[in-house]
Protein backbone atom coordinates (compact mmCIF):
# COMPACT_ATOMS: atom_id res chain seq x y z
CA UNK A 1 0.00 0.00 0.00
CA UNK A 2 1.58 3.59 -1.29
CA UNK A 3 -0.67 6.06 0.50
CA UNK A 4 -2.68 6.19 3.70
CA UNK A 5 -6.37 5.67 3.23
CA UNK A 6 -8.72 7.61 5.25
CA UNK A 7 -10.91 5.89 8.09
CA UNK A 8 -14.64 6.55 7.07
CA UNK A 9 -15.44 7.25 10.43
CA UNK A 10 -16.62 11.02 11.16
CA UNK A 11 -14.67 12.29 14.20
CA UNK A 12 -17.90 12.57 16.69
CA UNK A 13 -18.91 15.97 18.17
CA UNK A 14 -17.18 16.67 21.85
CA UNK A 15 -18.43 14.75 24.32
CA UNK A 16 -20.20 12.12 22.22
CA UNK A 17 -18.49 9.14 20.46
CA UNK A 18 -18.51 7.01 16.97
CA UNK A 19 -17.67 3.90 16.27
CA UNK A 20 -14.58 3.23 14.46
CA UNK A 21 -14.10 -0.56 14.79
CA UNK A 22 -15.51 -3.93 15.94
CA UNK A 23 -16.30 -3.32 20.04
CA UNK A 24 -13.99 0.07 19.49
CA UNK A 25 -15.79 3.35 20.18
CA UNK A 26 -13.81 7.06 19.20
CA UNK A 27 -13.96 10.19 21.20
CA UNK A 28 -12.61 13.60 20.57
CA UNK A 29 -11.85 16.09 23.11
CA UNK A 30 -10.65 19.69 21.43
CA UNK A 31 -7.67 21.47 23.40
CA UNK A 32 -6.54 25.05 23.33
CA UNK A 33 -2.77 23.94 21.40
CA UNK A 34 -1.75 22.81 18.21
CA UNK A 35 -3.20 20.41 17.04
CA UNK A 36 -6.78 21.63 18.54
CA UNK A 37 -7.57 18.13 19.68
CA UNK A 38 -6.57 14.67 21.16
CA UNK A 39 -9.02 11.54 20.24
CA UNK A 40 -9.60 9.00 23.05
CA UNK A 41 -11.01 5.63 22.85
CA UNK A 42 -13.43 3.53 24.71
CA UNK A 43 -13.55 -0.27 24.09
CA UNK A 44 -16.74 -2.79 24.96
CA UNK A 45 -15.35 -4.60 27.92
CA UNK A 46 -16.85 -7.68 30.09
CA UNK A 47 -15.89 -8.35 34.22
CA UNK A 48 -13.82 -11.40 34.26
CA UNK A 49 -12.50 -11.25 37.81
CA UNK A 50 -15.13 -13.38 39.85
CA UNK A 51 -16.51 -10.42 41.72
CA UNK A 52 -18.17 -8.13 39.03
CA UNK A 53 -20.41 -9.60 36.09
CA UNK A 54 -21.86 -8.04 32.87
CA UNK A 55 -20.44 -5.55 29.83
CA UNK A 56 -18.20 -2.40 31.41
CA UNK A 57 -15.87 -0.34 29.37
CA UNK A 58 -12.29 -0.07 29.10
CA UNK A 59 -10.84 3.63 28.13
CA UNK A 60 -7.68 4.56 26.51
CA UNK A 61 -6.34 7.95 27.72
CA UNK A 62 -8.09 11.09 29.48
CA UNK A 63 -7.41 14.07 27.75
CA UNK A 64 -6.52 17.53 28.79
CA UNK A 65 -7.08 18.53 32.17
CA UNK A 66 -9.16 21.64 31.50
CA UNK A 67 -12.93 22.91 32.32
CA UNK A 68 -14.22 21.62 28.41
CA UNK A 69 -12.67 18.58 28.66
CA UNK A 70 -14.30 17.92 32.05
CA UNK A 71 -17.81 18.97 30.79
CA UNK A 72 -16.98 16.94 27.67
CA UNK A 73 -16.29 13.55 29.56
CA UNK A 74 -19.36 14.05 31.74
CA UNK A 75 -21.28 14.29 29.21
CA UNK A 76 -20.40 11.28 27.67
CA UNK A 77 -20.30 9.08 30.59
CA UNK A 78 -23.90 10.47 31.22
CA UNK A 79 -24.40 9.71 27.56
CA UNK A 80 -23.05 7.16 25.26
CA UNK A 81 -20.85 5.65 28.00
CA UNK A 82 -23.59 5.39 30.04
CA UNK A 83 -25.40 1.90 31.26
CA UNK A 84 -21.97 0.74 31.94
CA UNK A 85 -19.59 0.51 34.11
CA UNK A 86 -15.18 1.59 33.64
CA UNK A 87 -13.08 -1.11 34.32
CA UNK A 88 -10.16 0.60 33.63
CA UNK A 89 -8.56 3.53 31.93
CA UNK A 90 -5.55 2.49 30.23
CA UNK A 91 -2.58 5.53 29.41
CA UNK A 92 -0.54 5.74 26.34
CA UNK A 93 1.61 7.64 27.60
CA UNK A 94 2.09 10.88 30.59
CA UNK A 95 1.76 14.10 28.65
CA UNK A 96 -0.87 16.24 29.93
CA UNK A 97 -3.03 15.87 26.64
CA UNK A 98 -3.02 11.82 27.40
CA UNK A 99 -2.65 11.80 31.21
CA UNK A 100 -3.83 15.19 32.63
CA UNK A 101 -7.48 14.27 33.43
CA UNK A 102 -6.00 10.58 34.76
CA UNK A 103 -7.21 10.89 38.19
CA UNK A 104 -10.04 13.13 37.96
CA UNK A 105 -11.41 10.41 35.17
CA UNK A 106 -10.34 7.93 37.63
CA UNK A 107 -12.28 9.40 40.70
CA UNK A 108 -15.59 9.68 38.17
CA UNK A 109 -15.79 6.05 37.30
CA UNK A 110 -14.01 4.47 39.94
CA UNK A 111 -11.72 2.80 37.61
CA UNK A 112 -8.22 2.50 38.08
CA UNK A 113 -5.35 4.04 35.91
CA UNK A 114 -3.19 1.53 34.03
CA UNK A 115 0.33 2.05 32.56
CA UNK A 116 3.62 1.64 32.08
CA UNK A 117 6.05 2.04 34.45
CA UNK A 118 8.06 4.34 32.78
CA UNK A 119 5.37 6.96 32.05
CA UNK A 120 4.39 6.45 35.66
CA UNK A 121 7.70 7.58 37.36
CA UNK A 122 8.14 9.98 35.34
CA UNK A 123 4.99 11.77 35.46
CA UNK A 124 5.89 11.43 39.46
CA UNK A 125 9.07 13.49 38.80
CA UNK A 126 7.68 16.13 36.46
CA UNK A 127 4.90 16.51 39.23
CA UNK A 128 7.25 16.82 42.10
CA UNK A 129 10.46 18.70 43.05
CA UNK A 130 13.35 16.42 42.12
CA UNK A 131 16.09 17.45 40.78
CA UNK A 132 15.84 16.16 37.49
CA UNK A 133 12.83 18.62 36.98
CA UNK A 134 13.88 21.49 37.66
CA UNK A 135 13.92 24.14 34.77
CA UNK A 136 16.66 25.05 35.79
CA UNK A 137 18.53 22.07 34.42
CA UNK A 138 16.86 22.62 31.64
CA UNK A 139 17.93 26.29 31.02
CA UNK A 140 21.85 25.09 31.69
CA UNK A 141 21.33 22.67 29.27
CA UNK A 142 20.21 24.58 25.93
CA UNK A 143 22.69 27.19 27.06
CA UNK A 144 25.20 24.33 26.80
CA UNK A 145 24.23 23.87 23.74
CA UNK A 146 24.50 27.43 22.57
CA UNK A 147 20.84 29.33 23.70
CA UNK A 148 21.68 33.03 24.62
CA UNK A 149 20.77 33.19 28.51
CA UNK A 150 17.87 35.97 27.87
CA UNK A 151 15.96 32.82 25.98
CA UNK A 152 16.42 30.97 29.16
CA UNK A 153 15.19 33.42 31.63
CA UNK A 154 11.50 32.24 30.81
CA UNK A 155 12.13 28.62 30.96
CA UNK A 156 13.57 28.90 34.45
CA UNK A 157 10.73 30.48 35.83
CA UNK A 158 9.07 27.75 35.00
CA UNK A 159 9.75 25.01 37.06
CA UNK A 160 6.95 23.33 38.85
CA UNK A 161 4.26 23.85 35.24
CA UNK A 162 3.50 19.99 34.93
CA UNK A 163 2.21 20.32 38.20
CA UNK A 164 0.49 23.29 37.48
CA UNK A 165 -1.31 21.96 34.49
CA UNK A 166 -1.95 17.99 35.84
CA UNK A 167 -2.87 19.47 39.00
CA UNK A 168 -3.65 15.69 40.61
CA UNK A 169 -1.82 12.47 39.98
CA UNK A 170 -2.56 8.85 40.90
CA UNK A 171 -0.41 7.51 43.74
CA UNK A 172 -1.69 4.07 42.73
CA UNK A 173 -1.62 2.37 39.22
CA UNK A 174 -1.28 -1.11 37.40
CA UNK A 175 1.64 -1.48 35.66
CA UNK A 176 1.54 -2.64 31.92
CA UNK A 177 4.38 -4.56 30.99
CA UNK A 178 5.75 -3.97 27.15
CA UNK A 179 4.42 -7.05 25.07
CA UNK A 180 2.00 -7.96 28.03
CA UNK A 181 -1.43 -9.11 26.60
CA UNK A 182 -4.47 -7.70 27.99
CA UNK A 183 -8.04 -9.52 27.69
CA UNK A 184 -10.22 -6.78 26.77
CA UNK A 185 -13.72 -7.51 25.53
CA UNK A 186 -13.28 -11.56 24.84
CA UNK A 187 -10.14 -9.92 22.35
CA UNK A 188 -6.23 -10.22 23.18
CA UNK A 189 -4.63 -6.67 22.74
CA UNK A 190 -1.05 -6.48 22.80
CA UNK A 191 0.70 -3.43 24.74
CA UNK A 192 3.69 -2.00 22.37
CA UNK A 193 6.64 0.10 24.02
CA UNK A 194 7.68 2.66 21.83
CA UNK A 195 10.73 5.10 22.65
CA UNK A 196 12.15 8.88 21.54
CA UNK A 197 9.12 10.68 21.91
CA UNK A 198 7.87 9.75 25.80
CA UNK A 199 9.98 7.58 28.12
CA UNK A 200 7.69 3.98 27.42
CA UNK A 201 5.34 4.83 25.53
CA UNK A 202 2.55 2.19 25.32
CA UNK A 203 0.51 1.38 22.04
CA UNK A 204 -2.58 -1.34 22.03
CA UNK A 205 -2.57 -3.66 19.04
CA UNK A 206 -5.78 -6.18 18.90
CA UNK A 207 -4.83 -8.73 16.10
CA UNK A 208 -8.21 -9.96 15.66
CA UNK A 209 -10.00 -7.60 13.67
CA UNK A 210 -6.82 -5.96 13.48
CA UNK A 211 -6.50 -2.24 15.26
CA UNK A 212 -4.43 -0.31 16.54
CA UNK A 213 -4.56 2.19 19.09
CA UNK A 214 -1.34 4.06 18.08
CA UNK A 215 -1.18 7.17 20.55
CA UNK A 216 1.35 9.23 19.23
CA UNK A 217 3.73 6.90 17.29
CA UNK A 218 2.07 6.95 14.00
CA UNK A 219 0.31 10.28 13.91
CA UNK A 220 -1.17 10.56 10.27
CA UNK A 221 0.34 13.84 9.33
CA UNK A 222 2.74 14.99 11.65
CA UNK A 223 5.89 13.37 13.25
CA UNK A 224 5.85 13.78 17.24
CA UNK A 225 8.43 15.62 19.37
CA UNK A 226 11.28 13.34 19.58
CA UNK A 227 12.93 15.86 22.19
CA UNK A 228 16.54 14.79 24.17
CA UNK A 229 16.29 16.03 27.72
CA UNK A 230 18.60 17.63 30.42
CA UNK A 231 18.58 14.75 32.87
CA UNK A 232 19.53 11.79 29.41
CA UNK A 233 21.63 14.55 27.77
CA UNK A 234 22.85 12.36 25.36
CA UNK A 235 19.96 10.07 24.67
CA UNK A 236 19.33 8.90 20.82
CA UNK A 237 15.66 10.04 20.65
CA UNK A 238 15.60 9.83 17.16
CA UNK A 239 16.95 6.41 17.01
CA UNK A 240 14.81 5.48 19.42
CA UNK A 241 11.70 6.65 17.89
CA UNK A 242 12.78 5.55 14.15
CA UNK A 243 13.59 1.28 15.69
CA UNK A 244 10.27 1.77 17.48
CA UNK A 245 8.47 2.43 14.60
CA UNK A 246 9.78 0.12 12.45
CA UNK A 247 8.51 -2.60 14.35
CA UNK A 248 5.01 -1.89 13.49
CA UNK A 249 5.60 -2.92 9.85
CA UNK A 250 5.34 -6.39 11.56
CA UNK A 251 1.52 -5.40 11.63
CA UNK A 252 -0.97 -6.30 8.74
CA UNK A 253 -1.32 -3.46 6.63
CA UNK A 254 -5.19 -3.41 6.68
CA UNK A 255 -4.78 -2.30 10.65
CA UNK A 256 -6.64 0.68 11.49
CA UNK A 257 -4.75 2.83 12.94
CA UNK A 258 -6.44 4.59 15.80
CA UNK A 259 -3.79 7.85 15.80
CA UNK A 260 -4.05 10.29 19.10
CA UNK A 261 -4.26 13.49 16.71
CA UNK A 262 -5.49 13.60 13.23
CA UNK A 263 -7.89 11.06 12.00
CA UNK A 264 -8.05 7.40 11.98
CA UNK A 265 -6.53 5.10 8.66
CA UNK A 266 -5.05 2.32 7.00
CA UNK A 267 -1.70 1.93 5.89
CA UNK A 268 0.99 1.60 8.65
CA UNK A 269 3.83 0.42 5.94
CA UNK A 270 3.18 3.70 4.22
CA UNK A 271 3.20 5.93 7.23
CA UNK A 272 6.10 4.24 8.99
CA UNK A 273 7.71 4.97 5.22
CA UNK A 274 6.92 8.57 5.64
CA UNK A 275 8.08 8.94 8.95
CA UNK A 276 11.52 7.45 7.75
CA UNK A 277 11.99 9.96 4.98
CA UNK A 278 10.75 12.63 7.32
CA UNK A 279 13.65 12.23 9.10
CA UNK A 280 16.24 11.17 7.04
CA UNK A 281 15.19 14.52 5.38
CA UNK A 282 15.84 16.19 8.38
CA UNK A 283 19.25 14.61 9.23
CA UNK A 284 20.63 15.28 5.86
CA UNK A 285 19.73 19.02 6.12
CA UNK A 286 21.11 19.40 9.43
CA UNK A 287 24.47 17.43 8.00
CA UNK A 288 24.36 20.09 5.60
CA UNK A 289 24.11 22.91 7.65
CA UNK A 290 27.06 21.72 9.91
CA UNK A 291 29.83 22.21 6.83
CA UNK A 292 31.13 24.51 9.30
CA UNK A 293 30.92 24.16 13.39
CA UNK A 294 27.63 24.78 14.46
CA UNK A 295 25.25 24.68 18.19
CA UNK A 296 21.98 23.55 18.54
CA UNK A 297 20.55 26.88 18.86
CA UNK A 298 22.23 28.65 15.48
CA UNK A 299 20.59 25.93 13.63
CA UNK A 300 17.18 26.98 14.66
CA UNK A 301 16.33 29.35 12.49
CA UNK A 302 17.47 27.41 9.41
CA UNK A 303 14.88 24.28 10.94
CA UNK A 304 11.84 26.29 12.11
CA UNK A 305 11.11 29.28 9.72
CA UNK A 306 8.75 30.94 12.51
CA UNK A 307 9.50 33.00 15.38
CA UNK A 308 9.37 30.76 18.36
CA UNK A 309 8.39 31.88 22.31
CA UNK A 310 9.77 30.72 25.35
CA UNK A 311 7.34 27.59 25.12
CA UNK A 312 8.10 26.40 21.27
CA UNK A 313 11.78 26.95 21.74
CA UNK A 314 12.03 24.31 24.36
CA UNK A 315 10.61 21.43 21.80
CA UNK A 316 12.51 23.24 19.00
CA UNK A 317 16.32 22.61 21.16
CA UNK A 318 15.57 19.07 22.30
CA UNK A 319 14.41 18.08 18.88
CA UNK A 320 17.40 19.72 17.36
CA UNK A 321 19.94 18.19 20.23
CA UNK A 322 18.33 14.76 19.35
CA UNK A 323 18.76 14.76 15.91
CA UNK A 324 22.84 16.06 16.66
CA UNK A 325 22.76 13.27 19.16
CA UNK A 326 22.10 10.87 16.59
CA UNK A 327 23.88 12.29 13.86
CA UNK A 328 26.98 12.10 16.52
CA UNK A 329 26.37 8.95 17.67
CA UNK A 330 25.81 7.58 14.07
CA UNK A 331 29.00 8.96 12.83
CA UNK A 332 27.72 11.31 10.34
CA UNK A 333 28.52 14.44 12.86
CA UNK A 334 31.33 15.17 14.89
CA UNK A 335 30.93 16.56 18.19
CA UNK A 336 34.13 19.33 18.83
CA UNK A 337 35.11 19.74 22.68
CA UNK A 338 33.57 22.51 24.32
CA UNK A 339 34.34 25.80 23.29
CA UNK A 340 33.56 28.68 25.38
CA UNK A 341 31.32 26.29 27.14
CA UNK A 342 29.14 25.27 24.50
CA UNK A 343 28.64 22.46 22.51
CA UNK A 344 29.20 22.92 18.52
CA UNK A 345 28.64 19.57 16.09
CA UNK A 346 30.29 19.74 12.69
CA UNK A 347 30.79 17.43 9.62
CA UNK A 348 33.89 14.55 9.88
Amino acid sequence: MSALEPHPAIAPPAGCMVQVARGVYWLRMPVAFAPGHVNLWAIEDQFEDGNDNGPCWTLVDAGFPDDATRANWTAALTGDLAGRPVRRILITHCHPDHFGLGEWLAKQTGARIWMSLGEYMTAQAWFGTVPASDRGLMADFFMLHGLAAGHTDAMRSESGRYRQVVGELPLAMRRILPGETLRIGGDDWTAIAGYGHSPEHLSFHRANDPVLIAGDMLLPRISPNTPTLAYEPEVDAVGQFLDSIELFRALPDYTVVLPAHGDPYVGIAARVDALQAHHAERLALIVGLCAEPQTAAALLPSLFKRELDSFQTRFAMGEVIAHLNHLWQTGRLRRLPKQDGVLRYTQP
